[in-house]
Order: structure tokens, then sequence, then C-alpha cells
């Protein structure tokens, strides 16, 4: 069987997802039992390049459900919790269900001993994440990394991987210290962190990457630990003491009883760096012909069948506009899904392009006069840079925290006025931004110099509230805590 895998690992990497789901359908019922948890495994990668949800958040369950080995179990199951974030419909209380089964993968598992205590004259700070180099996360965990007092804090940096990047060498010369935990097993990556006698350890990936820093966790290397930046809802393991959250995400008390991990309330959840490229990139002025222009720069696994009814409204009531949906993939059988996909939802195709990802996305953002979000599953980074881009967002304010995180960024930027709180307000909200190009070219002027002195960008004032948080939860939680 193992000639057969890597064959369509093989397609899949090639980009011919059609003919890998091809080879799956004809093994199916001639598998070993014993290696049914790959047919699963490979039907989740094949529905994720052609952009369906739920066929992967299926196929990761059943992969999990299948799987005899606990650490490949544990990284279908995350994958699957992910995977969740993309449907439409889910309640808090089914998500956090969902999430509380990914303890009992851990109901065996062996700790490390209880940490003497270690007086530190400086608190030690860890964050642990796959690697650290430059993406959608690094540009809101920039300001949490760098930001803290290094008269009072030591920093360490945890990498999974022996992935670098430009980004990767500027924080390693910033006087960080970085570890690379590349080639141990679990239990060796926990000890090197135990070593280090960090106070507190900052997961920055969840589940996302199949979950990897999370079984570190599970060992408990440091005696205080924390979610936050990299996923966008509870963990469910109940080694992680609590998670970064703010009054929009989490608005009311009730919330706290859909997570594991006890909030920790900052004034804003996230800060903005943009990178190098984007500072250097600036918003020009579209002509005064130029169409309306919507667009979608997002991956496409986002993108459901409310959000389309939702666009193919808008795009029926703005007859001389366009829309331009840009995916996060290089894949042009997915692009060819999504075509499907946006005809069969019945958006005017004459007006409406899809587009693959690319490396030089900044200048799409030219092109764009007002960005449509998705939902459930909101943009982070993709919201945060079309404001400094110069282009208003439209989002929705869903019913739970995983759903509000568009919400969260533009309250945060001051750009309340664009946060809908249902599907007719959004469409409503579109159009108004859409009606009056002079005000709206205004708008677009304006956005990055007002962004780069909002909260959203204030790297200090974020800096100085997490220190904060770190300060009164070590007197809670840490050695010396009554």
């Amino acid at each position: 069987m193992e000639a057969q895998w890597q064959e369509i690992i093989a397609l899949l990497q090639r980009g011919r997802t059609q003919m890998a789901r091809k080879k799956l359908d004809d093994l199916r019922g001639q598998i070993p039992q014993e290696e049914e948890w790959r047919l699963h495994e490979l039907y989740g990668a094949v529905f994720h390049d052609l952009a369906d949800p739920e066929g992967a958040a299926a196929a990761y369950s059943n992969a999990a459900k299948c799987d005899k080995y606990l650490r490949s179990q544990r990284e279908h199951y995350s994958s699957y919790l992910f995977a969740l974030h993309y449907l439409p419909g889910l309640s808090a209380e089914e998500l956090a269900q969902q999430h509380k089964f990914y303890q009992e993968l851990y109901r065996e598992e062996v700790c490390l001993p209880a940490r003497k205590a270690a007086p530190h004259s400086r608190l030690r700070i860890g964050f642990i994440a796959a690697d650290f180099c430059d993406s959608a996360a690094a540009r809101f965990y920039e300001a949490l990394v760098t930001g803290l007092d290094v008269r009072y804090a030591s920093t360490y940096l945890y990498a999974l991987e022996d992935e670098e990047d430009s980004f990767t060498h500027r924080l390693q010369g910033s006087g960080l210290i970085y570890r690379c935990l590349e080639g141990k097993n679990l239990v060796e990556m926990a000890e090197a962190i135990r070593w280090d006698e960090i106070d507190i350890l900052v997961d920055l990936s969840g589940h996302s990457g199949g979950g990897l820093t999370l079984m570190v966790l599970a060992k408990k290397p440091a005696p205080v630990q924390l979610s936050a930046i990299g996923y966008f809802d509870t963990t469910g393991l109940e080694a992680v003491d609590g998670v970064l959250t703010d009054n929009v995400l989490d608005p009311s008390a009730r919330d706290a009883a859909y997570f594991s991990e006890k909030f920790i309330k900052l004034p804003h959840a996230f800060c903005f760096t943009p990178n190098e490229a984007m500072q250097k990139s600036r918003h020009q002025a579209r002509g005064e012909n130029a169409p309306l222009t919507f667009g979608s720069f997002q991956n496409a696994m986002k993108i459901n069948t409310e959000v389309l009814a939702l666009w193919r409204e808008i795009m029926a009531l703005s007859p001389g506009a366009r829309l331009i949906v840009q995916d996060t993939t290089r894949l042009p059988e997915r692009r060819q899904a999504i075509e499907r996909r946006l005809e069969k939802a019945g958006l005017p195709m004459e007006r409406t392009e899809v587009r693959l990802g690319t490396d030089n996305y900044l200048a799409g953002y030219q092109e764009i006069d007002i960005m449509l979000d998705t939902f459930p599953y909101n943009g982070g980074a993709m919201t945060a840079a079309s404001l400094y881009m110069g282009v208003p967002v439209v989002t929705i304010r869903g019913n739970h925290h995983s759903a509000r995180f568009g919400a969260s960024l533009l309250s945060t930027a001051g750009y309340g006025e664009w946060i809908a709180e249902n599907p007719r307000s959004y469409v409503k909200i579109a159009l108004q931004l859409a009606a009056d190009r002079s005000f709206l070219r205004a708008v677009q002027e304006n956005l990055r110099s007002e962004m780069e002195n909002s909260p959203l960008c204030d790297k200090a004032a974020y800096g100085q509230n997490f220190w904060r948080a770190c300060i009164d939860l070590w007197a809670e939680r840490g050695d010396f805590a009554l």
C-alpha cells in the first residue's frame, strides 16, 4: 500500500487534486483496516485543495476515529476542529463540545513532575509556535513577542521546526532567546522548556498545523500556560490555563462557559504590525471611470453558501460593480472548483474574477474599493492589511468568539460603523459605502494614517497591557501564589 499512498501524495503535491481523488475512490473497500486512517487523511487533503470544508471536516473526523496511533489521532482531531470553523450554523455550544472531546485524547497523559519554585530577577516568558517565519499570524504576534520590557522580562521563543526567513532572523537579532526544537520528541521538547525555567508559556499555534504545540503544552513544561493569536477558540486542553481575549470577542460572562481556559481580557486582543512590504506600498486613488470593485482576499475555505448569498445580493444591487475573489493557494483545480461554486450560487460570472494566490498580493489591494469579509470564519490579517492598505472592510459580528474576530479588529481600529449585526445590515453597509464614491475615496485616503494612530497599531500600549496581565497571572498562579 505504501507505494499507492506515495503516488497519491505526489499527485497532491503537483496540484493534480482530481486525479488524486479518483485514486482514493478506486481504493475504497480495498484498504486494510489498520491503514484506513490514511485513506481519510488523504481525503482531508483533497477536500482542502478543492476548498470543500464540509468534506475536509468529515474526512479528518473519520481519520481520527480510525487511527490507532495516539499522536496522529490527535493531529487529525486538531485538523477536524480547525475545519469546523469554516462551517456556518454551528453554535458556540456545539463548538465547545467538540473541543471538549480533545481532552479525552490526553486522559492517560504523563506530565513532567511539578516544578520546584524557581525565583528569577526577571519573569521568563516563552512563546511556542511551529516556526517564527513571516505569516498572517506573525503580523499579530510580533507585537506580543517583542513588546516586553527587557528590564522586567526575559523572552524566549521555541520553534518546533527549523524553517527560517528574514523575519526569523530579525527576531533572533533583537535580543530574544531563540530555541529550535526540531528533531526532539515531545518529552524532550517539554524538558527543554522546563530546563529554561519558563514561568509563563504562550502557545501561538493552537490546533493549526495539527496541534503539535498543544501536545507539548500537555506535558505542562511551565507553571502557567496561555493560548493566544494563532487559534480562534478554546483549545479544550486542561493544561492551558488562560486565553487572551477582549470584550468584543467575549462580551458576556456566559461566553466563559464555552472555554476550558480562563479569560485573560486585554483592552484589545490584537495589535497589528505591518511588514516592510506593506509599509512601502501605499494606496493609489483609482480613476474616476474605474468600476466599483468589491473584493475578498481569503482562504476560499471560508466562502460558504450563506456568504455567497449575500455577495449575490450585493452584486445584483450594484449592476456596474466587479467582484475579485483571490484565494491563498496557487492550485488551478481549486480555482476551477471555486468558480463553479460561485456560478452555482448565482454570482454574475461576467463581472466576477477568481484569482490564484500570489506573493504580489499587495498589488491587488489597488484594485479593490470595498473588502467583503467572510463569516462565521472572519479574516484576521486580511482585515488588518486591508485597512492598512486603504480598503474598508465590511464584517458581521457573529454569535460566538471565533466569529467576532472581524468585529474586534474593526472596533480596535475605530471603524465600528462597518460591523454588521445581521445579514441585512451587512448588505446595507456595503451598499452605503459604494453609493458615494467621493466619500469612499476620502475614506480610503485617510485609512492608513487613522489606523496607524489607533490602538490596533499601538505596540507600546499592547505590550504594557500584556505585561500587566502576566504580572497578575503570576501573582495568582505562579510559584509563590498563596
